[in-house]
């Protein structure tokens, strides 16, 4: 049976991407996966040989306990070794020099300073060139981050169905699933209060899901507070990702609202395949990735801003009637995980 070495910072079962690699190929491959144990709820997997690594001491005490953990698991390793990318994971490679290994960058730096974008994508760039090969989330991070070597693959994101439900329009609800951190959330409740008004004779509801290390979920608490708009929007917080078929079985129109910037341009958000696999109608910012994504059969691009926001919604229920929840899955069916793994990610373990 062929062997998979995954090596990652972030504690096993988060990372979705590789968790669905797992899921799927735990029949045909041996896996053993490391991580960091960040004290979250562990994922169990069948056939999936998980290896924590303790978080003790200081920040430069853990960098080293887990590149430790790292070089022994590759050296005495013999399949296929896939890293996913982490700042100095490039002292791997320079240590295990003979061993073939594979580099994966999910995302580029999203800080909102240029400075620091700037430093983070070079040692990133720096990092990654040592390896034998690399893959890149989208073309537009490969360009990006300027990739010397010569083998590489492009990985997208992968989504799950999360709802097979045929969705029907006489209401207008609306989703939004992810991070608040640096996605101005209060623009699309800004946007949503407006139409609200302007046609009170349409029944709808906005759940947000979500939170932050910021104060962002505080800030949409006492704006909704102070607007009144409890009956119309609820924020849930953070819930689990169990939690969630039931929101997109009973929603219509999921929102993928990322800022429109350089350095979110390229990064296709996770929710926007999920919505539309799921039948929903996406409502998403007109980013590079997502102008890939939205087509007039499963969305509305607009702008980043509460006014192209409100109008989005305007055009949403103009055209109501066109959407069917069938031809909007379909529209992004190579876009499953079973299809991601056999065309994207299994051409890339068999070359390592």
């Amino acid at each position: 049976m062929k062997k998979i070495l995954f090596i990652d910072r972030y504690q096993f079962g988060y990372t979705t991407d590789t968790l669905k690699y797992c899921e799927h190929l735990n029949q045909q491959y041996k896996i053993r996966y490391v991580s960091f144990d960040l004290g979250w709820k562990k994922i169990k997997i069948p056939n999936v040989n998980t290896i924590y690594v303790p978080r003790y001491g200081n920040i430069v005490i853990r960098a080293v306990l887990f590149l430790i953990y790292a070089i022994v698991n590759c050296l005495f390793f013999d399949g296929a070794i896939f890293i996913l990318y982490f700042p100095k994971c490039s002292l791997l490679k320079r240590i295990l020099f003979w061993k073939k290994m594979h580099i994966d960058i999910r995302t580029l730096a999203v800080n909102t300073n240029l400075e620091e974008r700037a430093s983070i994508n070079k040692q990133i760039q720096k990092d990654i060139a040592v390896f034998d090969s690399a893959s890149f989330i989208t073309q537009g991070v490969k360009e990006q981050i300027s990739w010397s070597g010569k083998k590489y693959f492009i990985l997208p994101l992968g989504a799950d169905i999360l709802s097979h439900t045929n969705k029907t329009f006489d209401e207008l609800n609306l989703l939004y699933v992810g991070t608040l951190a640096n996605r101005n959330i209060i623009d699309t409740v800004k946007g949503y209060e407006n139409f609200t008004k302007l046609h009170p004779e349409i029944k709808s509801h906005y759940d947000i899901i979500g939170d932050s290390s910021g104060n962002e979920l505080q800030e949409l608490r006492q704006y909704v507070n102070e607007k009144g708009l409890n009956e119309h929007i609820t924020l849930h917080g953070r819930l689990p990702y169990t939690a969630l078929s039931t929101f997109f079985d009973s929603h219509n129109i999921g929102i993928s609202y990322v800022p429109i910037t350089d350095y979110y341009d390229h990064q296709p958000p996770t929710k926007t395949y999920e919505y539309i696999l799921s039948g929903l109608v996406c409502v998403a910012t007109s980013t590079y990735s997502n102008k890939k994504i939205i087509t007039p059969t499963n969305g509305i691009l607009h702008q980043d801003n509460a006014a192209s926001f409100q109008n989005a919604l305007e055009t949403m229920l103009k055209n109501k009637e066109q959407y069917d929840s069938q031809l909007i899955r379909e529209s992004l069916h190579k876009y499953q995980w079973e299809n991601i793994i056999k065309e994207s990610f299994l051409p890339i373990i068999n070359s390592i």
